[in-house]
């Protein structure tokens, strides 16, 4: 007798819902593991494996799915089951990023997340994830990213500033940070994105202290996210936000024009 599948439990985990939704389309479709592999060109074990969440599932398995089953709900899942790859003390920023009208950052030490490659975040986050959990740290990074190419709502106006040594540091190699900073110039191209650079010359400045983000929304008030050693932590007190917009524009004043910053972000290439 053929062994009764193995039971799935859709409610422990979102990649275990994943999978249950997996069995429901193959099984309402009258295919067994074998044959939905086989119709998706995957290795034969893939098909078990994402039904029973012992492996989590790619972008790529999602689009298959979604293509072959026509929908779009293992795309939709995919979404959520990558923010839940992100860190505790970041998820509370990262759900109420995608609401936010405009967005103003600070980063001197690297290039912030949302204007990152898949190179230059693999090599960055590579620094402190185990290989099983890098290719699902690295494209809940990217999912992140959507915001800024949807239709509707608009994309968030993006405002970010930069510390030169930024530009300077080669996360990932020459190669990776050559086009790391093409990518950075393309996306200054765009009329919603605005990148200034703080040169070094400023020597100290208030930005040592550390990078941080603000969110501003239609309705509701501004908040705000500053990153620590080791972690970060929310700003939703509005006089702390006032402290942290003010701080933003603080260093905003030492930053090059964005025309300058162009030029000295070419001259990093």
């Amino acid at each position: 007798m053929p062994k009764p599948p193995k039971a799935l439990t859709p409610d422990q985990s979102l990649a275990a819902y994943f999978g249950f939704e997996v069995r429901k389309h193959r099984e309402g479709a009258s295919l067994s593991q074998a044959e939905l592999a086989d119709h998706l060109h995957w290795a034969k074990s893939t098909v078990g494996n994402l039904e029973t969440a012992f492996r989590s599932p790619t972008v790529d398995h999602a689009k298959d799915l979604d293509r072959f089953f026509t929908t779009d709900r293992f795309g939709w899942l995919h979404g959520l089951i990558v923010r839940e790859e992100l860190p505790d003390f970041f998820r509370p920023f990262a759900r109420r990023e995608p609401d936010a009208t405009h967005i103003r950052m600070f980063e001197p030490l690297v290039i912030p997340g949302l204007l990152q490659i898949e190179e230059y975040a693999r090599a960055l986050l590579a620094t402190d994830q185990s290989p099983d959990q890098l290719e699902q740290a690295v494209a809940a990074r990217m999912e992140r990213q959507k915001i800024l190419f949807r239709k509707e709502p608009a994309p968030p106006r993006l405002w970010i500033v930069l510390d030169e040594g930024v530009l300077r540091r080669q996360v990932g190699g020459a190669t990776v940070m050559r086009k790391q900073i093409e990518h950075l110039l393309a996306m200054g191209e765009r009329h919603d994105v605005t990148i200034q650079v703080v040169p070094s010359s400023v020597g100290e400045y208030i930005g040592l202290e550390g990078g941080f983000s603000i969110l501003s929304f239609d309705e509701g008030s501004d908040m705000a996210y500053a990153e620590a050693a080791g972690g970060g932590h929310m700003i939703e007190q509005q006089k702390d936000v006032a402290r942290t917009i003010t701080r933003f524009e603080l260093i905003r004043a030492h930053a090059l024009s964005v025309n300058e910053s162009t030029r000295l972000i070419r001259e990093a290439l």
